[in-house]
């Protein structure tokens, strides 16, 4: 069903269209705006899917009302006497654009339109939808047994699908593989430069072992060869050898990974070893490796996450990052993910997130 809104100025024009869209199928008006401060108001309030609009109007006119719409906004059909409008209206996203007086052909073939923008709409979200259900069984389902490590992480993206992700994968007896990585970009072609990234390092890591560097740079130069310039990843790897509680690392460019010392309460910022992935041909990569103990925790973040803002454009920030993580240290793997994911929320309160948001936590058993 259409919900439909008629906003004119003129009693008998709103009676008049109102009338020819008596009968339509699929098709209800759910209201009507007599300004363009009414329409505002009732489009907020009711959310149509369909707004038949006038464009001179007492006060706020049909070009103001239309400028003024956020995403997501309701498909607009101009009905006005005057043609002049009919450039800047289709600026404002207008579906269709009619004359007055109103010619029932005309009526329907826009209707036809609103239909297919609609069906176009369904589509592009079915498609949103299952290829984020796709997206989210790559992420790892249980994570590998006898690692020492307990781990856990969320990847939540910004649009549906996203260009973040992170995994966990055996490397070899008593290694485990550590990725969060960043494609540059959001929404599907991000999700599925993504899943190739993920694919990659899943398919070389295990040729390379410890030797991570080595890694970066065979993924920089295939990344490289197949995307285009403006294609890369951040991506941070890292290798854990339970026997030896080594971490062996690269960080590519990406925000980097703190790691908490349960013995001191030192934390570490993990920096960055090289290049963005894919970014120079020829690139060069160092590897690091740190001694971990018993209760030392690894963060990993995508900068989604200290990036989140509230109403006042004040940024959550890694400092409030770090005092919530050193404050719940006891805390198992699965825990700590939650409530680092709860206090960013309620931090955001009702923004939405305006890039995806990916978080790990390793910690040694």
């Amino acid at each position: 069903m259409i919900r439909a809104l008629v906003v004119d100025d003129e009693e008998p024009a709103r009676d008049r269209l109102r009338g020819m869209l008596q009968g339509v199928e699929e098709l209800e008006v759910i209201a009507e705006a007599e300004d363009g401060d009414d329409a505002l108001a009732k489009i907020e309030s009711y959310r149509p899917d369909l707004v038949f609009l006038d464009i001179q109007m007492p006060g706020r006119s049909g070009m103001e009302v239309a400028a003024a719409l956020t995403p997501p906004r309701p498909r607009i059909v101009f009905c006005t006497a005057f043609d002049q409008y009919a450039i800047e209206a289709f600026d404002h996203y207008a579906v269709d654009y009619l004359l007055k007086p109103l010619n029932r052909d005309r009526l329907t073939r826009a209707l036809d339109r609103v239909r297919r923008s609609i069906d176009d709409q369904e589509r592009h979200r079915r498609d949103v939808a299952d290829a984020s259900a796709t997206q989210a069984r790559l992420l790892p389902q249980s994570t590998p047994s006898g690692s020492g490590l307990d781990l856990h992480g969320v990847c939540r993206a910004a649009r549906g699908v996203g260009g973040d992700y992170y995994d966990f994968f055996p490397v070899g007896a008593g290694r485990i593989g550590m990725a969060l990585g960043d494609v540059s970009g959001k929404g599907l072609f991000a999700g599925l430069l993504v899943a190739g990234l993920q694919a990659r390092v899943q398919s070389l890591a295990p040729r390379h072992g410890a030797e991570v560097s080595r890694l970066a740079e065979e993924l920089n130069d295939v990344m490289h060869v197949t995307t285009d310039a403006n294609r890369y990843a951040t991506l941070f790897y890292g290798v854990y050898d339970e026997q030896a509680r080594r971490l062996t690392w690269f960080n590519a460019a990406h925000t980097p990974p703190l790691l908490f010392r349960a013995s001191t309460g030192a934390v570490e910022p993990l920096a960055t070893t090289g290049t963005a992935i894919g970014l120079l041909s020829g690139a060069r990569y160092r590897s690091r490796s740190l001694d971990l103990m018993s209760g030392d925790i690894l963060l990993a973040f995508s900068d989604g996450l200290p990036e989140s803002w509230r109403a006042d454009e004040e940024e959550f920030g890694e400092a409030r990052l770090r005092e919530l993580v050193a404050r719940n240290a006891g805390l198992t793997a699965v825990k700590l993910v939650g409530r680092v994911l709860a206090e960013v929320d309620a931090f955001r309160g009702d923004r939405p997130l305006r890039d995806d948001l990916t978080v790990v936590v390793a910690k040694v058993s």
